[in-house]
């Protein structure tokens, strides 16, 4: 059945709303049955979409093009060093989980989400930020008039909508990942907007919801990559901005500086005391829970020197650690999970990331800046996030590639099939 199609699809052939709805819900995390599993309503929409894209014979072979096989192959890699650190594992079952996680988020979503042709790559890249700008703007309005205690909020939100330190996590149930979501839609914007897909009062509409977001999960890895994707995003793409954006956005800024100063109202104090503290004092040990994170990052170190080659298996550093928890690190936990091997393949699968964009800079600047810009975020991101399986860190990387893929040039076993039928039908 895959074999009949390994193009995109076919102009006219629209998407099926199950796709959009999955990619609207893609970072609503605590939308689902149990906190146990990670199986939220975004994804039961997007297998019933894959069902809909599977009967239509509308399923691409190569969904990165030429660089298919390279990406299917750092896929190999991780899961293959997870199996063999697993079968020696008190819990080896554990890898079924970890590897049908994985196989989910950077297998499937792949099929589904590229190869489907410009307007239709941008009607996806809609759905993610007006997605993610629901998602922040219901939080901000929690945020600012919610009086209850934390354990009301959490009863009534889900987990960490509002933190302990009041930092808005929203529906992505942290606000560190709530942050990397948010880093991650600003270029998407910016794309849009570039493109010409949406206009000036929409554009500064998103950006307003999303920086005000921001500021209020008090990330400094977030500020911090949301700063560093946006001025990528300028430069990669040799953006100019309009006069008239300009002034919209002064005004608009003046607007609401001066309502926010007369009724008193500053930056939220735990943005202050965990961001605003390191970037004043140049100390990045202000930043939040840096020095926790160190501690784990320091153990992780020593669990690697003892299993380099092969890992002590999927999901089993929370067991061996001191401190009950997962380093908040994707390349030690990988690396001390499953071996070099999943390391490597980790790294392989990024460089795919990083070449799409590249790639694609002499046919389509914009949508290499906003593969390169996404990309910059996902990588200082996963230098603090434990495993990166979750669909909130899969759509919105996907979506930047895809941009980028839909200008690559065609190239590969594929294409020169179907140049071969053409030659043989003339």
């Amino acid at each position: 059945m895959l074999t009949q199609y390994s193009g995109r699809v076919q102009a006219g052939s629209a998407m099926p709303l199950s796709i959009l709805a999955a990619i609207f819900l893609s970072c609503y995390l605590t939308w689902r049955p149990s906190q146990d599993i990670m199986f939220t309503a975004s994804d039961a929409l997007f297998l019933l979409g894959f069902g809909q894209l599977v009967l239509a014979h509308r399923m691409p072979l190569e969904p990165f093009r030429f660089l298919t096989r390279f990406w299917f192959a750092g896929f190999i890699m991780l899961v293959g060093g997870l199996l063999i650190g697993s079968i020696v594992c008190p819990t080896p079952s554990r890898w079924l989980i970890v590897a049908a996680q994985y196989l989910f988020a950077w297998i499937v979503l792949p099929m589904i989400l590229l190869r489907r042709g410009p307007d239709q790559t941008a009607t996806l890249i809609k759905a993610f930020v007006w997605g993610v700008f629901a998602m922040n703007l219901f939080g901000a309005i929690v945020y600012f008039t919610y009086t209850g205690t934390f354990n009301d909020a959490r009863a009534l939100f889900g987990l960490d909508f509002l933190s302990g330190g009041r930092r808005l996590g929203a529906f992505a149930s942290d606000a560190n990942w709530n942050g990397a979501v948010l880093a991650m839609a600003i270029p998407a914007v910016l794309f849009l907007h570039a493109k010409q897909r949406v206009g000036d009062l929409l554009m500064l509409g998103w950006l307003a919801v999303l920086i005000l977001g921001i500021v209020l999960t008090a990330s400094f890895t977030a500020f911090s990559s949301a700063s560093l994707a946006i001025a990528m995003f300028v430069v990669a793409g040799g953006i100019r901005f309009r006069l008239r954006t300009g002034l919209i956005a002064a005004a608009g800024s003046a607007v609401i500086a001066g309502i926010l100063i007369a009724r008193g109202v500053g930056l939220p104090s735990i943005f202050v005391e965990r961001v605003g503290n390191a970037i004043g004092n140049g100390d990045i040990s202000e930043a939040g829970t840096f020095e926790g994170r160190l501690k784990l990052m320091i153990e992780a170190w020593r669990i690697v020197e003892d299993h380099m080659l092969v890992g002590v298996g999927a999901d089993q550093y929370r067991v061996i650690s001191e401190y009950k928890a997962p380093v908040h690190n994707m390349y030690l936990l990988l690396w001390a999970e499953g071996g070099l091997l999943s390391l490597f393949g980790w790294l392989l699968m990024l460089s795919v990331i990083i070449c799409a964009g590249v790639m694609a800079y002499g046919r389509d600047r914009i949508a290499a800046a906003y593969t390169l810009s996404v990309s910059v975020t996902f990588i200082l991101a996963s230098n603090a996030s434990p495993h990166m399986y979750a669909r909130l860190w899969s759509v919105p990387v996907l979506l930047a590639i895809a941009a980028s893929v839909e200008a690559a040039k065609d190239s590969g076993p594929a294409t020169r099939r179907r140049k071969m039928m053409k030659l043989a039908r003339a």
